[in-house]
């Protein structure tokens, strides 16, 4: 019992971390609508709503967590737990620079999942669900913002790109995407474990997978193990009972582009759970 506390307080550290690097996604953004004299809290329903359910997750987290509580400075959203009519007070507070924007309070994050040595988190369903309906709201918000400032031809973009999206599988049965991001861990002999075992050894050739009799197709059998459709389409561009599989572990940015793979989503997680980012001259 005591072993299963502990692993679950250190992965505590890892997720407060990606989830407060998400909240500071939003913050830019209303950074980014002040810094283009915007109205206050201009067009800011959904990024609030967004904004008060990743602290209401954070809070509960921290409550639970004593380490977490003790973290000095505190986190902004402990004095600003909404966005609306308080963004600009938000945005002032994090200048100061004991706050250093946000990055003081998550550098102490990285502290302790320093010293527990668990930097990748592994987060529950309910929080992926939850950072996936947060990066909706902000593609959507950015897209706000480039519409309020098309009189000046001028799009909200950032500099950074996730350069090649890597998949690793690990001997303990760990599914791993840039070294960050861990999908659902296999067991031995099962279905998706035969799968990429022989997808590594057939890597970048059409091939038939030697697999257990299932009902299920092999789409089914990725989706279940994690792999969302754009995973889909950047590691197993072919997945058919029919047809074979194609796999490919790395793939780059330039590449998905091409193949006009949609990658906006993933790149923002990949980002809050600290994937290595490129930068645009």
């Amino acid at each position: 019992m005591e072993n299963t506390k502990h692993a679950t307080d250190s992965n505590d550290f890892p997720v407060a971390k990606a989830l407060n690097t998400v909240l500071l996604s939003i913050v830019a953004l209303v950074r980014k609508a002040e810094e283009m004299d915007l109205p206050e809290d201009y067009e800011i329903d959904e990024l609030n709503r967004a904004y008060i359910l990743l602290v209401h997750e954070l809070d509960k987290l921290y409550n639970q967590n004593p380490k977490l509580a003790e973290i000095r400075p505190e986190p902004f959203w402990r004095k600003f737990d909404v966005l609306r009519t308080v963004s600009l007070q938000l945005l002032n507070y994090l200048d100061d620079p004991v706050n250093n924007k946000g990055q003081a309070h998550i550098t102490r994050l990285e502290r302790l999942c320093v010293i527990v040595g668990n930097e990748t988190p592994e987060l529950s369903p309910e929080q992926l669900k939850l950072i996936k309906s947060a990066f909706e709201t902000i593609i959507k918000y950015r897209q706000i913002l480039d519409d309020a400032r098309l009189e000046i031809n001028e799009k909200i973009e950032d500099s950074w790109y996730i350069h090649e999206y890597r998949l690793d599988y690990k001997t303990n049965g760990t599914i791993l995407i840039n070294g960050v991001l861990k999908l659902k861990k296999t067991h031995i002999d099962s279905t998706i474990d035969q799968l990429l075992e022989q997808a590594f050894k057939n890597e970048n050739v059409l091939f038939s997978p030697k697999l257990p009799k299932t009902a299920r197709n092999l789409s089914t059998v990725l989706s279940s193990a994690g792999f969302s459709p754009e995973l889909r389409q950047l590691f197993f561009p072919i997945a058919s009972n029919s047809k074979g599989v194609l796999f490919r572990s790395k793939v780059t940015f330039a590449e998905a582009s091409s193949e006009g793979i949609e990658t906006t989503e993933l790149d923002l997680l990949l980002k809050a759970l600290g994937a290595a980012l490129s930068f645009s001259a």
